[in-house]
């Protein structure tokens, strides 16, 4: 009687359910894993339940559904008694889609305000950090040192003449 009720428990489970199915088909986890083209560690968190190690409930479905197909067992059955087992982390993930969303449908103006923030920002940096400019010198003021035969002399350069308007 006891052995009645303990596969009755471990059926309960889809993970009990999968690893059941593949020891009475003399797989290992191992060949398992090389089959579905999964990590082994992911077959064993299937088969313990532990979904929170694998990224996202879709992925979950998936892998459950083939490894149910792999061994020949009802792929919906699995499914049906991973809701019955998680419905609290089916809400729980909708709650975090939600907050996602919203983020995503901020209005517009905050985000024309982070925009023009950061031009503000960018254009103070870039007349902080500029180079001053080259004095202009008047003309006449200039020089160059020529050598001649008596010792280098000083020309003073001119600008040329303008034109009278």
């Amino acid at each position: 009687m006891v052995q009645e009720d303990k596969p009755s428990t471990d059926q309960r489970s889809p993970g009990a359910m999968l690893r059941t199915a593949r020891e009475s088909a003399g797989m290992s986890v191992e060949q398992v894993a090389d089959k579905l083209h999964l990590l082994q560690s992911v077959v064993n968190s299937l088969e313990k339940d532990c979904y929170d190690r694998i990224r996202g409930e879709t992925f979950v479905r998936g892998y459950l559904r083939n490894y149910a197909r792999l061994l020949g067992i009802d792929a919906d059955e699995v499914l049906s008694r991973l809701r019955v087992a998680s419905p609290a982390g089916k809400t729980e993930k909708r709650a975090g889609v939600a907050k996602r969303d919203r983020w995503r449908g901020a209005s517009g103006a905050g985000r024309v305000g982070m925009v023009l923030a950061l031009l503000a920002v960018s254009a103070l940096f870039l007349f902080q950090n500029r180079e001053p400019q080259a004095a202009v010198r008047e003309p006449g003021t200039a020089a160059v040192t020529v050598d001649t035969a008596s010792g280098p002399q000083v020309v003073p350069l001119l600008a040329p003449p303008r034109a009278a308007p």
